[in-house]
């Protein structure tokens, strides 16, 4: 008894120790949004809705509250990281879940002078993704845990990064055509293998993940709708800077349906390349991309510029886009659009911002009737990251 109390003492003794050790952080974002769409087409249709919602990378919901956990021993070995997110704050009929969602959360391990990493869980922060938040893609995607390998070799110069990750599968519990049990081909085939490398000169990562035919459609019901194959990956260069302080350019994008038994029905990929020019006082941004879908490519041009007014304290800004889609079948369809949106931002602090924007845009579609789709939106939203 007396070992008992002298362990259950020390147990309560340490947990300041450990709750100190971790690191907390996180957002809160949310805003009103006034919508107004009129679509032309024949007959003319306008419909107005207010709705709550945070245009400044919040997600689909209605804002978004965000809480990550990092902790990492004294020894600097072992640890956990974990996220939770929570994004739909009532419940509603559409695609998105209720509630707080654990985007990731798993233990890892560093080992042999940090040339082997081993993470177990519910995987996420993949070192391979194309990072955000203009696209986000882990890559592990999976219900259950998961396992990721990482080898560092130390005697490559720079920074290599190759590994892979095993899933479990995701969508087999509601199968009702594949009556045999999974094997161990299944599982190798929901792998995730990734690579990445950083030098001064550039940094490139990147990511393959299969999907085996037990945890899709396209076994079942004779249509093709997977994880993947899919490939991602994220370029970065340090050299401009070498020539022009605050000058900077990365590129990123993925291609999904490579390798499929139907690429000509699963093909697509979108592809961004930005260029950045911010010196203290403003920022100069302009992004390329080019997307296919298999029935249509669609190339974009963004150009954006922020100011910074009273030492950041405010910060005026403009977005502009504009893109043209063709259809490969019908040379005769396409449609085209563009997008304004200024805005003025207000920073109380490091973290914390009240903004105003509206946001205009009018899309032509062809042939005709000609569809003539115009979306206003006014909107009011602030956030706090902490």
């Amino acid at each position: 008894m007396k070992t008992f109390i002298l362990l259950a003492l020390a147990a309560v003794i340490s947990i300041p120790s450990f709750a100190q050790s971790i690191s907390v952080s996180g957002e809160g974002k949310t805003g009103i949004v006034w919508e107004r769409t009129e679509n032309r087409q024949g007959t003319e249709e306008t419909i107005t809705t207010v709705y709550m919602h945070n245009r400044d990378d919040a997600g689909s919901g209605h804002g978004r509250f965000r809480i990550n956990l990092d902790y990492t021993n004294a020894a600097g070995n072992l640890g956990f990281r974990a996220r939770l997110n929570w994004e739909n704050f009532f419940e509603t009929t559409d695609h998105l879940p209720f509630g707080p969602q654990w985007t990731y959360a798993f233990g890892w391990g560093s080992f042999f002078n940090d040339q082997l990493v081993l993470s177990l869980g519910k995987l996420g922060a993949s070192p391979w993704s194309t990072g955000g938040p203009e696209m986000w893609r882990e890559l592990e995607i999976t219900n259950f845990g998961g396992l990721r390998v990482e080898w560092k070799p130390a005697f490559v110069p720079g920074e290599l990064n190759i590994g892979f990750v095993l899933n479990w599968l995701d969508d087999i519990t509601d199968d009702v055509t594949i009556s045999r049990e999974p094997t161990l081909v299944d599982l190798l085939l929901e792998s995730v293998i990734g690579v990445s490398y950083k030098n001064d000169w550039f940094m490139a990562r990147a990511a393959y993940r299969l999907d085996s035919e037990m945890d899709n459609q396209f076994a079942r019901d004779g249509y093709y709708d997977a994880e993947g194959p899919k490939i991602v990956y994220r370029v970065e260069e340090y050299a401009l800077q070498r020539l022009v302080p605050n000058l900077s350019a990365w590129a990123l994008g993925y291609i999904y349906g490579f390798g499929t038994p139907v690429p000509a029905i699963t093909f697509s990929t979108e592809n961004w390349l930005f260029v950045e020019y911010a010196p203290p006082a403003f920022t100069a941004l302009i992004r390329f991309g080019y997307e296919d879908t298999g029935i249509r490519s669609t190339y974009f041009i963004r150009p954006s510029f922020a100011y910074n007014l009273f030492d950041g304290l405010l910060v005026p800004s403009v977005i502009f886009s504009y893109a043209n889609a063709d259809y490969k079948e019908d040379p005769d369809m396409w449609y085209s659009y563009i997008d304004i949106e200024p805005k003025i931002q207000v920073n109380f602090a490091p973290g914390a911002y009240a903004a105003i924007s509206y946001y205009w845009r009018s899309q032509v579609a062809y042939p005709p009737p000609n569809s003539t789709f115009t979306r206003h939106l006014i909107n009011l939203r602030a956030g706090i990251t902490f």
